[in-house]
C-alpha cells in the first residue's frame, strides 16, 4: 500500500530532525573544521545521498543549525514577555523552559554558538547576524527585567547587564553540569535569586 503525502512528510520531516541532531552533536563536540559529512551520516544512519536530499553542503547544515537555535531562543523569549504574568512569573518561565529539555542538547547549542561566533568557516556578514540574533533575545530578556524593575521585583541596575548576568550564569549551569565532575541540582530559585530586589 502506497503511503500517503502527509507520512512522507511526516518521515521528510523525521530525517531532517535526525540529520539534524547529529550534526549539533558532531559540531558541537569537535567543531567546525574537524567535523566530516561522514561523521554526521554515521551517527544519522542515514547514506550521504539523503544528506544531500536535505543539505547542500557542511557549511548549509552549519549555518542552518546555528540560526535554528538562536531563533528557538528569540521565540522562547519572546512568548516569556507575551505572557500576562507578572514579569519575575515570566523570567521563572523561561528558566523553567531553558532547563527543561535534554542537558546533552542544550550544551551542545551552546557549544555550538561559542564555537560558530569563534570559527573561523562563518563569514563576516553570518557572524553579525548571529550576534544581532543573540541580542535580540537578550534584549527582551532585559525588558522584562526592566519591566520587573517598575514593579519592585528586580534588583536595581542595568537591565541589559542583569540579563547579560542571568544568561551567563544559565549557560555556565548547563556547561558546567555536562562536565559531570560535581553537578548542581537546578532550581528556577537559584538562578535568579541574585537578581531579586
Amino acid at each position: 500500500m502506497a503511503k500517503s503525502e502527509e507520512q512522507n512528510k511526516i518521515i521528510r520531516d523525521q530525517r531532517y530532525e535526525e540529520i539534524g541532531s547529529a550534526a549539533l552533536k558532531v559540531f558541537a563536540r569537535k567543531g567546525f573544521a574537524a567535523t566530516k559529512i561522514s561523521d554526521i551520516t554515521a551517527l544519522s544512519k542515514v547514506s550521504y545521498g539523503l544528506f544531500y536530499h536535505y543539505f547542500e553542503s557542511k557549511e548549509h547544515i552549519y549555518e542552518a543549525l546555528i540560526f535554528n537555535v538562536l531563533d528557538m531562543f528569540i521565540e522562547t523569549v519572546e512568548k516569556a514577555e507575551k505572557k500576562s504574568d507578572s514579569p519575575w512569573e515570566q523570567l521563572s518561565w523561561f528558566t523553567e523552559i531553558t532547563f527543561a529539555g535534554s542537558l546533552e542538547k542544550a550544551s551542545d547549542r551552546h557549544l555550538l554558538i561559542i564555537g560558530a561566533l569563534k570559527s573561523d568557516p562563518a563569514s563576516e556578514d553570518i557572524k553579525e547576524k548571529m550576534i544581532e540574533k543573540y541580542l535580540t533575545a537578550v534584549k527582551g530578556i532585559a525588558r522584562i527585567i526592566e519591566n520587573g524593575q517598575a514593579q519592585g521585583q528586580f534588583m536595581d541596575g542595568d537591565p541589559l547587564e542583569l540579563a547579560v548576568n542571568y544568561i551567563s550564569l544559565s549557560q555556565g549551569l548547563t556547561l558546567w553540569n555536562a562536565r559531570d565532575l560535581y553537578p548542581i541540582e537546578f532550581s528556577v530559585d537559584k538562578v535568579m535569586r541574585h537578581l531579586k530586589a
